[in-house]
């Protein structure tokens, strides 16, 4: 028999395992990305269609009910207050985050341990049993109605997670690094922004979008600390769009598209990082 002509048993079999492992993957596609797609015909659907048409593409296609929540329901504003608040919460958490990490991961000092665990307990409280003791605080202070205010918090409340994923990388780059760049006379900012940064910048999109997913979804802290309605974040919009008779539900989708839209082009941005934090903590975990 010609070899050429021949079929390898093997390869056969090899594709054949593949095709139950591809199934079950498409099917979990389907189900994680349905509800995006049923979110987004929902919102581009008149209420009228709405009541016949639940789960397919519109016949119509209306953008009226982005134009309602956008405007009428004041969720451009509330977007807006969400572009200015972010950028300066995100600064001072990545900053957290990186320098802590570096100094619980690679440094060497008295209680360092301990003061880890003390940080990885605040972890566990959520974020409910904590509002009345944080607006207490807030209040006291004068951060009541104050985007600075917020933000301390949103920092304080959400870096601990960030600086463990940041120590625990750190904790598996060689310590002879460090030596080296003292011995050179590097200070310890130069070897954190020299040597310890550059060599990060995997995990730094995971500890971002993390950290920004968090923040820009928050609600609870918002709702305490920001009681002006010029001030609101978008999900408090979200909240006070429904107002006391509830929302349609096409515009009430088109409100979530709109809050959505940024985290899931962040999402896209640093999809290349993320897979690469992803890769390097699994090998060096």
């Amino acid at each position: 028999m010609n070899k050429e002509n021949s079929i390898n048993p093997s390869v056969i079999g090899k594709h054949l395992y593949k095709i139950p492992v591809y199934s079950v993957l498409v099917v979990f596609a389907v189900i994680a990305l349905y509800p995006i797609y049923h979110v987004l015909i929902t919102s581009l659907k008149s209420s009228v269609e709405y009541v016949d048409n639940k789960l397919f593409w519109p016949d119509s296609v209306t953008l009226d009910n982005y134009k309602y929540v956008l405007f009428q329901g004041s969720m451009m504003k509330y977007f807006l207050n969400n572009c200015i608040i972010m950028p300066l919460a995100m600064a001072g958490y990545l900053f957290v985050c990186i320098t802590a990490g570096f100094a619980f991961g690679r440094l060497r000092f008295p209680y360092r341990l301990q003061i880890f665990l003390a940080v990885l307990f605040l972890m566990i409280f959520p974020q409910m049993l904590l509002s009345v003791q944080i607006f207490q605080i807030c209040r006291h202070l004068h951060l009541i109605n104050n985007y600075f205010g917020l933000i301390l918090v949103w920092i304080a409340y959400f870096s601990p997670f960030g600086t463990y994923i940041m120590a625990t990388y750190y904790s598996t780059v060689p310590y002879e690094l460090i030596e080296s760049a003292k011995m050179d006379g590097a200070t310890i900012w130069q070897t954190l922004w020299y040597i310890m940064v550059p060599i990060a910048k995997p995990m730094f999109g995971i500890v971002f979008i993390i950290g920004f997913q968090s923040m820009w979804n928050e609600l609870i802290f918002s709702l305490l600390l920001l009681q002006k309605n010029a001030m609101r974040t978008i999900t408090q919009g979200i909240g006070m769009l429904q107002g006391q008779y509830g929302l349609d539900d096409t515009r009430l989708t088109a409100a979530i598209m709109i809050a959505s839209l940024v985290p899931l082009i962040l999402f896209l941005f640093f999809q290349k990082f993320i897979a690469m934090g992803s890769y390097s903590g699994a090998t060096k975990g």
